[in-house]
């Protein structure tokens, strides 16, 4: 993957820039109407604001030159805040053609770009094909493992967000460990070790119950979730708890919870009325 990244930034030199001379005027204040030659001359210039302008204009533009543009000239290095503003401008743009260049980008050293790479990869859109969903939730994964804590964090909400139910184990790991993030995610796949995890966690007088309380909450509303007696053991957790937060949740599965858990949503409704 190296040589090919090197080979497109060679090749991108090889056929060098001209700049009309329209170009040399002050910066547009509306990009939409610049070409792409103009929005390089500003993205190469020394106004900072006019700069991400042009990359956001390249970010919602759809041609294939405008894509190569974009690509190239953030595999040729910026400061921090343009090729931040590069990656999500490639996210923007869900162009499959760009998982390349992010998938380089998810083991840069800046731990705010790796960040950033992960979730514009997460953006892209790979139409029916299963092959490069598996690969971008394999790097997630991974990610989990990153010697960073905010490189983890968004890992793991993106795995949640993503419902890849194979990343249930790694991330209460992540929870044993006290990440907020990796409990959050649970909440989206987590199965009966889950609910096992959260019971025990609610039942320790150190730990903070409220982020508990809205994880349980997300696992009752999920249609997938159960079989209804582990239901009924959170609900029941829940009526145990004095906090508001907890009352809140029962009142939701009560009233919206899926229709297919009778027992536990009445058990709710049976708290909330004494």
């Amino acid at each position: 993957m190296r040589k090919f990244l090197v080979f497109m930034v060679v090749s991108w030199l090889a056929l060098g820039i001209s700049f009309p001379a329209a170009a040399q005027k002050a910066p547009l204040k509306n990009m939409q109407q610049a070409d792409l030659n103009y929005l390089l001359f500003v993205i190469q210039g020394d106004n900072a604001a006019d700069a991400l302008a042009a990359i956001a204009e390249l970010g919602k533009r759809k041609n294939p030159e405008s894509l190569d543009m974009l690509q190239m000239q953030l595999l040729l290095g910026y400061p921090p805040a343009m090729s931040k503003a590069m990656i999500q401008a490639l996210g923007a743009r869900k162009d499959a053609k760009a998982m390349e260049t992010l998938v380089f980008y998810t083991r840069h050293r800046s731990t705010e770009l790796r960040v950033e790479a992960l979730v514009s990869l997460c953006e892209l859109d790979f139409g029916k094909d299963p092959a490069p969903v598996k690969v971008v939730n394999e790097i997630l994964l991974k990610a989990l493992r990153d010697y960073h804590e905010a490189v983890r964090n968004k890992a793991a909400w993106l795995l949640g967000k993503r419902r890849v139910g194979e990343a249930e184990e790694p991330l209460l790991k992540l929870f044993s460990r006290g990440s907020t993030a990796a409990m959050q995610a649970l909440g989206f796949i987590g199965g009966i070790r889950t609910a096992r995890t959260l019971a025990m966690a609610m039942e320790n007088t150190k730990t903070s119950k409220e982020p508990l309380i809205t994880t349980i909450g997300t696992l009752l509303s999920r249609e997938d979730f159960g079989p209804e007696p582990v239901r009924v053991q959170l609900v029941k957790i829940l009526g145990d708890t004095n906090l508001p937060g907890a009352q809140n949740v029962l009142m939701v599965y009560h009233g919206s919870g899926p229709d297919a858990f009778p027992r536990s949503r009445k058990l709710a409704f049976q708290i909330l009325s004494k």
